[in-house]
């Protein structure tokens, strides 16, 4: 009985990681605009960082929880901006003098990735 259990919660793991669609979902509909203070490598969270808006001045904690974001947390420092617009699969790590583009990508498990627009 353990190992049916074991192997249920396995694919259930494992197909919501590579679960596009929603994936997708979740990217298009997210969005930040943040100034960071604490970058996300000073947390041990996969992917956390604080910082404020620069529009409104106000003081945010930002928190990913689809992993995208955790591959650029090395890249992202004091002072940075990170953008992502509701909308777009794209995410942008505004530096003083360089903005560095990312395009979400998803690869479902079979070697193959794409690209969705929503």
């Amino acid at each position: 009985m353990k190992k049916v259990i074991v192997i249920i919660l396995l694919f259930i793991f494992f197909q919501s990681c590579i679960d596009c669609k929603r994936s997708a979902k979740y990217i298009y509909d997210e969005k930040f605009n943040l100034v960071i203070e604490i970058p996300p490598s000073s947390y041990p969270d996969p992917f956390k960082t604080k910082g404020y808006d620069p529009i409104t001045k106000e003081v945010k904690t930002y928190t990913d929880g689809n992993r995208w974001l955790d591959f650029y947390k090395n890249d992202i420092e004091e002072g940075d901006t990170i953008v992502k617009r509701q909308g777009e699969m794209v995410f942008n790590i505004h530096k003083k003098d360089t903005v560095i583009v990312n395009v979400w990508v998803c690869y479902d498990g079979n070697g193959r990735h794409t690209h969705p627009n929503k």
